[in-house]
């Protein structure tokens, strides 16, 4: 009777588990794929002319909005220099009420930390030839043919982005909820910067595809009867 209840109660342990990992799975298959299906819309309405109209932004020839939203700019820079190993010193009396101080100095200067500084928190706007940043104090932009590199931070919503007509490496950061879409959209329009707007929507249905064959299918383990 014990065995056969220690047998029923790790059953339903397994079952529990093998649920969870199948929510959490589902979870993000189902985001791929709304990602996935979100940017196919975006790129087939481009290719059929149907650009987003946006007002704010003096477009170029050619140049459609993609995608827009929110993100905090930063550029390269130091923090503030400081002194290090300084000292008031002391005073000595000489008499007459008058006290000379000896022994002072400033001490060394010490250069600020080399560090990405966050410079402004403003609009953002993806285009099919560049990446743009509007706030109240910073503007900037990325032109597609002038970047040189593309990095993302380990907790994947801070990207460092690298231009030849400029020294400085400065990037975005966006909230969790906006980076992982953020990244697949930037990373799919410079693709179609490159490859052209038919490949890249040809390119997203074959990965649309090949995630529909992998959704994830809850498994649970036979039941043994004793």
């Amino acid at each position: 009777m014990a065995l056969n209840f220690f047998k029923s109660l790790k059953a339903r342990r397994a079952a529990k588990q093998a649920q969870t990992r199948y929510q959490e799975e589902l979870t993000e298959w189902q985001s791929e794929t709304d990602l996935l299906t979100q940017a196919l819309e975006i790129f087939t309405s481009a290719a059929e002319g149907k650009k987003i109209e946006d007002q704010s932004l003096v477009q170029k020839d050619g140049e459609f909005v993609i995608w827009t939203g929110n993100a905090v700019f930063h550029e390269a820079g130091r923090t503030p220099t400081r002194y290090s190993g300084g000292s008031a010193g002391f005073s000595v009396p000489v008499g007459a009420g008058i006290r000379v101080r000896v022994g002072s100095h400033r001490g060394t200067i010490v250069p600020g930390d080399a560090m990405q500084i966050d410079k402004d928190e403003g609009l953002v706007k993806l285009t099919n030839q560049r990446l743009i940043f509007a706030g109240a104090l910073e503007t900037n932009e990325w032109a597609f043919s002038k970047i040189l590199s593309v990095a993302k931070t380990e907790d994947g919503n801070d990207f460092l982005i690298g231009v030849s007509n400029r020294k400085k490496t400065s990037g975005l950061r966006f909230t969790y909820s906006d980076a992982k879409f953020f990244s697949r959209i930037f990373a799919m329009a410079l693709y179609a910067y490159e490859e052209g707007l038919p490949e890249t929507i040809t390119t997203i249905k074959k990965e649309l595809k090949q995630l529909t064959s992998e959704k994830p299918v809850l498994t649970l383990e036979a039941k043994q009867i004793s």
